[in-house]
């Protein structure tokens, strides 16, 4: 069944409820499904999409990571591992000045 309704061109990847809600109702008009079906057909239609939105974000994340690594951009634990460093650095300098000033 879901089949046919990729086959048909809606895909679920961008499927709302509304959409599913309308599709599922031309199904049942089409006899191709029953009213008891349906509310089940609207969840798989539902889950499915957003399956397959969560495949495309993992996806996207994938290549985008990947092409950082390429160009040997900093990842943002790269730069929250360098600011931490900066912060402990400043805090030693800061300690030593003080130190200094109290020698002295």
């Amino acid at each position: 069944m879901l089949d046919l309704i990729i086959s048909l061109g809606w895909g679920t990847f961008s499927i709302t409820r509304e959409k599913a809600e309308k599709l599922v109702d031309m199904l049942i008009t089409k006899g191709e499904i029953s009213r008891e079906e349906a509310k089940n057909t609207i969840n798989v239609l539902l889950a499915r999409g957003e399956k397959e939105r969560e495949e495309v974000r993992q996806y996207f994340k994938r290549e985008v990571n990947g092409i950082l690594q390429k160009c040997n951009f900093a990842t943002r634990d790269d730069f929250m591992a360098l600011q931490e460093r900066v912060k402990a650095l400043e805090a030693k300098v800061s300690g030593s000045s003080d130190e200094d000033a109290k020698s002295g």
